[in-house]
């Protein structure tokens, strides 16, 4: 699930590019202990889904690669005249109708020439699927292989970012604002419940009003989620898009930003804001971002919850992590990374 899976989180689910096809968060200590610990087993038959690409693209098995094998399944298959990414989804993840909004997400972008990637429509389709593999239903959508080279964390690649994501949040709206039902506390595991107690109650103290920058929101907005073509940084990995606060997609440009090494974090976000800023002149409060941040941790909790096996290890990782999330937000470190 990119984000297949959070910072906090898991092993990404694929790239979609030429350049780097395993993706995996920043986040590698953390990443380590969560390895094939997803809930759905530890190792999958990947044959049956290449075999299921191979007979729906009409490509022999041995042209689809495996990619990763996480949560999602993400498989490349290459022929001379097609170069496409399949990510198989958990039906318990993503319904077919999930699928079918992302698509249609993307269509919407792709006819407004936003830079992202493209979905491919097989026999008039645009989900694959269903296929059953050791009794789990999955679909799939097919994305077309983005051409390029992996941003990194240096402002050059933050500020085309920064024009790329800005267009999507201009792109007009004629879809429904997405509301996600809170998750309740018997679904958290007990390790986590004080914490993810506190991050809720942190959030609530910061009003903020739900009608003030609302559009299309990639999801997980970060640079690992683009490849640069051209020039222009080509967005992918809408998975989990909808139409909501754009101040979270700004919040996790943020929070990953917040794990890398670089000395140069407020020169790269500047130069994240230059880039947005000259494709919108939309802003941002600083209580969108502190919420928003929280709310990203929220979210890591709640799909670590569902869909990872919480051992000991990964409980203490993700309460640590959330911890340093809420002393950011509270703390006077935040204030490097106001919109200016």
């Amino acid at each position: 699930m990119n984000v297949a899976i959070y910072r906090a989180g898991a092993i990404r689910q694929g790239r979609i590019g030429t350049s780097r096809t395993n993706k995996v968060h920043i986040f590698s200590f953390y990443q380590c202990l969560i390895a094939q610990k997803n809930l759905l087993g530890e190792i999958s038959n990947m044959t049956d889904f290449q075999a299921h690409v191979g007979s729906s693209l009409g490509m022999e098995p041995c042209d689809v690669q495996m990619v990763t094998d996480g949560v999602n399944k993400n498989l490349r298959a290459r022929s001379t005249n097609d170069d496409v990414f399949i990510r198989f989804s958990p039906a318990s993840l993503h319904s077919p109708s999930d699928l079918e909004s992302e698509a249609n997400t993307l269509k919407k972008l792709i006819s407004l020439d936003v830079p992202c990637c493209e979905i491919v429509e097989v026999d008039g389709r645009q989900i694959l699927g269903p296929v059953t593999v050791n009794e789990i239903e999955f679909n799939a959508l097919v994305i077309r292989t983005i051409v390029g080279s992996p941003l990194a964390p240096v402002p050059a690649d933050a500020k085309a970012f920064g024009r790329s994501l800005a267009q999507v949040h201009r792109a007009s709206v004629d879809l429904p604002i997405v509301t996600k039902p809170a998750t309740g506390e018997d679904r958290i595991h007990p390790t986590l419940r004080p914490i993810f107690r506190e991050l809720a109650e942190q959030a609530d103290r910061l009003r903020v009003d739900p009608e003030v920058n609302v559009g299309i929101c990639h999801g997980d907005a970060w640079l690992g989620n683009a490849i640069m073509r051209d020039g222009t940084a080509v967005l992918f990995d809408f998975e989990f898009t909808k139409v909501g606060a754009l101040a979270y997609d700004i919040a996790t440009f943020i929070w990953a930003l917040r794990a890398e090494q670089s000395k140069e974090k407020e020169l790269i976000f500047n130069s994240f804001v230059e880039g947005y800023r000259g494709e919108s002149d939309r802003g941002f409060r600083q209580d969108e971002l502190k919420r928003s941040l929280l709310q990203k941790e929220i979210n890591n909790i709640e799909f670590l919850c569902e869909n990872v096996t919480m051992s000991r290890e990964v409980g203490l990782a993700t309460a640590r992590l959330a911890r340093e999330t809420i002393d950011f937000v509270l703390g006077n470190e935040i204030s490097r990374f106001s919109w200016r």
